[in-house]
């Protein structure tokens, strides 16, 4: 006779054997991570390592993979929990290690390097594994999230991010909104400005609303944290505090120049009550490739996570209405910092993108005009 809860047990045996190679997919930025210590231990120009390999490897695999099926997510439990967590600590634990020895002393050309590996690592995975966690509804995700945050001078995002660009996202008052004809350049001042007015302006509508005292603004409490990180560290080691800086502009860099992506030259229609739409998924601009979406923790599929902002990140599924980019968010990113390479790719496509969200007719004249039809 077979034991009480064998076939249950086989069944989770089953499920794990299916759950663990979906989840393989998502631990690429593992292994970018796991450059770091191997490029300083070699030492000198090798310190890049992590930098170079990572954006030559995201930029190569954007074409590689098939398109992904307009489908659902495939659900993986607490397993797909920890992958985002275990990143933001060893990310963490990386730019610590790293401090210590620039607290040591390196050469000139070692603490570039190693600004460059932890700076692109942290402003890449970090931000969007961060960024999952600040989402969550589990307490110890956010601080986990925060304290990455924190570790870039950017606690104020996630108040701007949750309270003003999942509200306000492609209209002109969202400052995390690129408009048409806007550069790259342009846009990461007036997004960081923008954001960090906007978080200030929530707390101080909020403290309003419930009569509270002005201490409570916890834009205040941050930038207290991270003025007092920086007085701290101006003490004990200026090279450690210009290396900590120097990756949090890297990183923060990276980031806003995900979200110059993400909603670029699209914005929703003013109503005759005078709100704006709702945010459909033709909003924001989506990759379908299943490799680089996969290292990027589903963040391609960046209309599914506006229209669920609390879903994990493993059950993002591409929408069939949704606006999609010519190529993977990598390269995307890439051609963001050449503004006429990226206008001559991107501008016809965002024009077409909002002439449908009108139910107007695309524009149809010129090579890049029929080729910005071709949205999927």
């Amino acid at each position: 006779m077979s034991r009480p809860g064998g076939f249950a047990f086989a069944m989770n045996l089953s499920r794990a054997d299916h759950v663990l190679p979906t989840m393989a997919r998502f631990l690429l930025p593992f292994a970018f991570l796991a450059l770091l210590p191997i490029g300083a231990a070699l030492g000198g120009g090798w310190t890049f390592l992590a930098a170079i390999v990572t954006l030559a490897t995201l930029l190569a695999q954007d074409g590689l993979g098939s398109a992904e099926l307009i489908r659902g997510g495939t659900a993986t439990g607490a397993i797909s929990r920890w992958i985002p967590r275990a990143y933001i600590l060893l990310q963490l634990a990386a730019t610590a290690w790293a401090a210590s020895l620039v607290a040591r002393g390196t050469r000139p050309i070692e603490l570039v390097g190693l600004i460059a590996s932890i700076g692109v690592t942290a402003g890449i995975f970090g931000f969007l594994a961060a960024h999952e966690l600040v989402h969550s509804r589990d307490r110890r995700e956010r601080a986990l999230g925060m304290l990455f945050l924190a570790s870039t001078f950017y606690l104020h995002f996630r108040i701007a991010h949750l309270f003003g660009h999942h509200r306000r996202a492609a209209t002109f008052d969202d400052p995390a909104t690129a408009r048409l004809g806007e550069s790259l350049y342009a846009f990461v001042l007036r997004s960081i400005l923008g954001q960090f007015r906007e978080s200030w302006e929530h707390e101080t509508k909020r403290l309003g609303r419930s009569h509270r005292h002005g201490f409570d603004n916890r834009v205040i409490a941050y930038l207290a944290i991270e003025l007092s990180t920086v007085a701290i560290l101006a003490l004990i080691s200026v090279p450690v505090l210009i290396y900590l800086l120097c990756v949090a502009v890297i990183a923060v860099g990276l980031l806003e120049t995900f979200n110059y992506v993400a909603h670029y030259g699209i914005l929703r229609r003013r109503q005759p009550n005078g709100k704006f739409e709702q945010l459909q998924p033709r909003h924001s601009w989506n990759s379908r490739g299943t490799i680089n979406n996969a290292a990027l923790f589903n963040m391609g599929r960046h209309s599914d996570h506006h229209r669920h902002p609390s879903r994990s990140y493993d059950l993002l599924a591409p929408i069939a209405d949704e606006t999609v980019l010519p190529t993977g968010y990598a390269r995307a990113m890439a051609m963001a910092f050449m503004p006429a390479l990226w206008r001559r790719r991107m501008d016809m496509r965002a024009k077409a993108a909002v002439a449908r969200s009108e139910g107007l007719e695309p524009p149809t004249s010129g090579f890049e005009a029929r080729r910005s039809i071709q949205l999927s």
